[in-house]
């Protein structure tokens, strides 16, 4: 038997043949179209307008938007008498106990009345219930030998925040010595006899009144945020824009939209990038069978 099956020929030895079914599939993709990419593009260019938009914030003086604007027009919308306001008032370093320290506020009526206060043995006051918003102070310091000195500035309280009844300044005075008030003329002529000299700063402080620091400073930390953001998504974009990525375009139009932008452009663009991504379409991969 085994000699049997030893004449038998073997076969030939064959490269196994697959063949195709024709069947191919279709599958949908959310990345990869090449509409998300030229939205990514579009975010670049929002990206810039935050980021113009932080430069203009952390240049408070020379900016399009300054501080003294951004504050005031958040105390326009603020309730009446919701401004605590305190300060120190010194002169050559030195306290100026007694002084009259005097604002212009409008009360809940909507008339206007003057708050007033007397600066402790530190110099200090404090002014409670008065209006956020641009307005002004007098300072008098009464001296000995009668003739009195008066200096008038303009400044910006601070509206409340929005988890705070109350908003805080705090504004701290540098009253010129008595020797700069000689040369002024004495005018008043009370019963007394006394008079008052007065130094007037308001026509130097119409485009900047004073304001608090710490609000300020919020301010530019607010510039430097946007200029980081800006810069996270831009950098969210581009990689969205590389890999045709809608989860990546989609997280760049919402980090940009709180760059805010010159008049909320970055906010309105960003919003429209965002909607956009949902009206691309899904991408078709086919997969032969």
């Amino acid at each position: 038997m085994a000699g049997i099956l030893d004449q038998v020929s073997a076969l030939p030895e064959e490269e196994p043949v697959f063949q195709s079914s024709g069947v191919a599939f279709e599958v949908k993709s959310e990345d990869g179209h090449p509409v998300l990419k030229m939205i990514g593009v579009f975010l670049i260019v929002i990206c810039g307008l935050g980021f113009v938009n932080g430069l203009d914030f952390i240049s408070p003086e020379s900016g399009l938007v300054r501080p003294h604007e951004w504050i005031n027009g958040l105390a326009k919308g603020a309730p009446a008498e919701s401004a605590d306001f305190s300060g120190t008032i010194v002169s050559g370093g030195e306290a100026v106990v007694g002084a009259k320290v005097v604002i212009l506020s409008e009360n809940s009526d909507g008339f206007d009345i003057y708050l007033t206060n007397e600066t402790d043995e530190k110099g200090r006051f404090e002014i409670k219930k008065a209006t956020p918003g641009l307005t002004s102070i007098t300072i008098q310091r009464y001296n000995e030998n009668g003739k009195h000195d008066e200096v008038t500035h303009r400044i910006i309280l601070n509206p409340p925040s929005y988890f705070e009844k109350v908003g805080y300044t705090t504004i701290n005075f540098d009253m010129p010595p008595t020797e700069e008030f000689d040369n002024l003329e004495c005018s008043g002529n009370y019963a007394n006899g006394s008079c008052m000299r007065e130094i007037d700063y308001s026509s130097k402080e119409m485009k900047f009144p004073l304001i608090d620091e710490s609000a300020a400073g919020m301010y530019v930390m607010v510039g430097w945020a946007m200029i980081g953001l800006s810069v996270i998504a831009c950098g969210f974009a581009v990689l969205g824009i590389r890999k045709g990525s809608r989860g990546l375009i989609q997280t760049s139009s919402v980090l940009v939209f709180f760059t805010a932008g010159h008049y909320w452009s970055a906010c309105i663009f960003s919003t429209i990038a965002f909607a956009l991504t949902f009206t691309v379409p899904r991408k078709s991969v086919i997969l032969d069978a």
